[in-house]
């Protein structure tokens, strides 16, 4: 059961989305903008589009590269920030790369990706990929270097080898860090979704986008907007209840 204090930040927050929604709507009717229409006029598009179909099949393919994308960064990222973190001789290795891409501005290097996969929706995988890989390694390897070295010495003397340590010792005290990790990488991944997709402008919601933006079809450029916004959140909110599910004691 969630405390009083999470159910009143819930409500607060379902309040202010309601306030803006309100706002937003006597705006729109008050036609101070065309880049403003009505949130019911944004609803009608949203439905549509999902009527016929136009939604629903930019959504499956840009799930579709999500998924592609996502998972082997998560099962990638994990491992190496574990090995990152155990291993003085991997970190010193990769630490130089992995602190320049994570700072670097990823989307430049989308058009490499596009000249070595070509123009498809490999090129929305591997840009996911990239978005969300590095995010992971780094918050692993912040979970294994915090481990308390006291747990890691009473761990040895007991005769535990190395892979002991990692299941008992490394890992338990490490996976509050990789939740943290996954639920940031997944949101970095969507963003990686859209702009892949942007860029190549064939497949996808971010497609969509480009279309609705280019024609200025507002309504549905905002409903499409309003469809990434709402698979980001459920991304997140899975990544929690996973962590929360396996982080018992947070």
């Amino acid at each position: 059961m969630p405390d009083v204090r999470e159910s009143d930040l819930g409500r607060t927050g379902l309040i202010a989305v309601g306030g803006l929604l309100i706002v937003w709507e006597a705006l729109g009717r008050l036609d101070v903008s065309m880049f403003v229409p009505p949130v019911t006029t944004v609803a009608a598009a949203w439905w549509q589009l999902l009527g016929n179909g136009t939604l629903t099949r930019a959504a499956a393919s840009s799930l579709g590269s999500l998924v592609k994308g996502f998972v082997p960064a998560a099962v990638l990222g994990v491992a190496v920030g574990l090995a990152m973190g155990r291993f003085a001789t991997v970190r010193h290795l990769l630490d130089g790369w992995v602190n320049a891409l994570m700072s670097a501005p990823l989307s430049a290097l989308v058009p490499v990706l596009i000249a070595l996969f070509g123009i498809r929706d490999t090129v929305v995988a591997a840009t996911v990929f990239m978005f969300s890989f590095f995010v992971i390694v780094v918050n692993t390897l912040t979970g294994v270097r915090g481990t308390e070295p006291s747990l890691v010495e009473m761990a040895r003397s007991f005769g535990a080898g190395e892979v002991a340590l990692f299941g008992r010792v490394y890992w338990p005290s490490a996976l509050p860090a990789v939740m943290l990790g996954l639920r940031l990488g997944v949101v970095q991944a969507v963003k990686g979704m859209v702009v892949g997709e942007m860029l190549i402008s064939l497949v996808g919601l971010g497609e969509r986008l480009i279309y609705y933006g280019n024609t200025f079809l507002i309504a549905e450029l905002y409903a499409v907007i309003a469809s990434v916004l709402l698979i980001a959140l459920t991304a997140s909110q899975l990544a929690q209840a996973l962590d929360r599910a396996l982080v018992r004691w947070k």
